[in-house]
C-alpha cells in the first residue's frame, strides 16, 4: 500500500510541476466556419430600346471584359409621305450582336464593340390620293398603277459601338443596365416596283416603269443620310 500512495504522490507532484514550470500546453481547436462562395457566371438580361424588345445573355472572360449576345426583334406599323407618295410601312426590327464589354475602371461603366447581323427593314405600299399617284411629275389613275410595293433594307453586317452601365457578372441577383450607342449600317437598298393595270398600254407601262425608277433614286437619296442607327436601351438583368 506504501508503494502505491508513494506513486500516486510521486504522479501528483510531476503533474503539478508540469503546470508550473509551463511544459504543459493545452491544445484548443479553433471552430471550422463554412463560407458560402458565389462565383457568378452567366446574367440574362430583359430590355427595351431602338432596336425594339431584346435579350442580353453574357459571360465573364476576365475581371473587366465580358462578351455578350444581344437579340432584338419588334414590328411596326405607320403611314408617311416619301417623294410626293403616301406610303403605308411596315417596319420589322430584327438583329443579333455579338458584343465586348470592357469595364476601365472596375465599377459599372462599360465601353462596349462589337458587329450585328441585321435585319432590320421596311416594306412600303404605295396609297393613292384622291384616286391617283404623283410619280415623277406625272400623275396615274389607280387604275392604271395596279400596286406600287416596295424594300427598303441595310447592310446585314453593321459594327456597333457604344458606352453603358452594368456589370451584371459581377454579383448574384437582379441587375440593372443601359446601353446607348450607334450601329453603322451603311448605304439603305431600295426597291421600289409599280403593277400595270390590265388595260395599260405597254409604252404606257414602260413609262411608269421608268418614272417609278426615278421615284426609287430619289427615295434612295433621301434616305441615303441615315447610315447611322441610333441605340438607346434599358433594361433589367439577373446573374446566377
Amino acid at each position: 500500500m506504501k508503494k502505491i500512495a508513494l506513486s500516486l504522490v510521486s504522479a501528483m507532484l510531476l503533474s503539478s510541476n508540469a503546470f508550473a514550470g509551463g511544459h504543459f500546453v493545452p491544445v484548443v481547436e479553433e471552430p471550422t466556419v463554412v463560407e458560402t462562395i458565389i462565383d457568378p457566371k452567366y446574367a440574362v438580361g430583359l430590355k427595351v430600346g431602338t432596336l425594339g424588345l431584346g435579350v442580353d445573355i453574357s459571360r465573364p472572360i476576365t475581371d473587366k471584359l465580358n462578351i455578350r449576345l444581344n437579340l432584338n426583334g419588334a414590328s411596326y406599323s405607320d403611314t408617311q409621305c416619301e417623294s410626293d407618295i403616301e406610303y403605308d410601312y411596315d417596319l420589322t426590327l430584327a438583329s443579333v450582336g455579338l458584343l465586348l464589354d470592357y469595364y476601365p475602371m472596375g465599377n459599372e461603366f462599360r465601353v462596349s464593340a462589337g458587329a450585328y447581323y441585321n435585319a432590320n427593314e421596311f416594306e412600303l405600299t404605295g396609297q393613292p390620293a384622291n384616286g391617283a399617284y404623283n410619280i415623277n411629275g406625272t400623275t396615274y389613275t389607280a387604275t392604271q398603277i395596279g400596286s406600287l410595293t416596295g424594300m427598303v433594307d441595310f447592310d446585314e453586317l453593321a459594327p456597333y459601338i457604344g458606352i453603358g452601365w452594368g456589370n451584371s457578372t459581377k454579383k448574384a441577383g437582379w441587375g440593372f443596365s443601359v446601353d446607348a450607342g450607334i450601329i453603322y449600317h451603311g448605304d439603305p437598298n431600295v426597291e421600289l416596283t409599280p403593277t400595270c393595270g390590265t388595260a395599260v398600254s405597254a409604252a404606257l407601262c414602260a413609262e411608269i416603269t421608268t418614272n417609278v425608277e426615278a421615284e426609287r433614286l430619289d427615295l434612295l437619296n433621301e434616305l441615303s443620310d441615315y447610315k447611322i442607327y441610333p441605340v438607346v436601351s434599358f433594361g433589367v438583368t439577373y446573374t446566377f
